[in-house]
């Protein structure tokens, strides 16, 4: 039941990202065997500056985004084979034959056949950033390879369009995206939830900064809110990050 008329009206950009596999780490490591099960807004930003061709997307700072799990099948252990030839452990006494076993074996979880529909409020971002990422998009042009996290997860993604959304206040409501932690939510039966703490803008250098609290549903199911402002995009209610 809505509480209050319309706050404000914009233009979302909304579209699709998938792919086999999937591996969302925290950005301020090199290397990490676990995953978030959604791509942090610093990572949705990466995949903007690779479609539209630009290395800096420092600028993406300014947007607003909602994620929404349309499909996940959970996630697995893998195995890896990786280099170690620069690795403190490397012993030449186990070279056989004069030739070097240069791997390691480590795990990696991986997401599999992530599926993801995101919403991007980029009305705080410069006309000419926007434009440029929407001529590439709508041409479904992607300058630099796009991956789902890692540079072995290849994925593919379709522009779904610009709609234009409008937020209002519930007093009791099924939010389809993820939803910060300080919002009163209800965990219900038979939905998989876990939390997480991400990352929501990144200065040069990589820093990485103003970390959030948020509660995810995997399996693609909406989370019960309430007292609580959503945005409408063509029928989804999403929460902004």
């Amino acid at each position: 039941m809505a509480t209050q008329g319309l706050w404000d009206i914009a233009m979302v950009l909304v579209w699709r990202i998938e792919a086999d596999y999937g591996h969302f780490s925290h950005p301020a490591t090199n290397y990490s065997s676990l995953t978030y099960p959604v791509p942090p807004k610093t990572t949705v930003m990466g995949m903007l500056g690779a479609i539209m061709g630009v290395q800096d997307y420092l600028s993406f700072n300014a947007m607003r985004y909602a994620v929404v799990v349309e499909r996940l099948e959970g996630k697995r252990q893998f195995c890896f084979n990786g280099i170690k030839d620069a690795l403190i452990e490397l012993d030449p006494s186990k070279e056989r034959n004069g030739f070097r076993k240069g791997r390691k074996q480590f795990y990696r979880e991986l997401l599999v056949s992530p599926h993801y529909r995101i919403y991007c409020d980029l009305s705080e971002v410069g006309k000419d950033v926007r434009d440029r990422l929407l001529f590439a998009m709508e041409d479904g042009r992607a300058y630099y390879p796009l991956y789902m996290g890692v540079n072995f997860c290849l994925a593919s993604y379709s522009f779904l369009g610009i709609a234009e959304g409008c937020s209002i206040r519930y007093d009791d409501v099924m939010v389809d995206s993820m939803v910060p932690l300080d919002v009163d939510f209800e965990l219900e039966d038979g939905k998989s939830y876990t939390d997480v703490r991400m990352a929501t803008r990144i200065a040069n250098g990589r820093e990485f900064g103003g970390f959030r609290d948020y509660l995810v549903e995997t399996s693609g199911r909406s989370i019960r809110c309430r007292d609580v402002g959503v945005y409408e995009v063509e029928g989804s209610r999403v929460i902004w990050s």
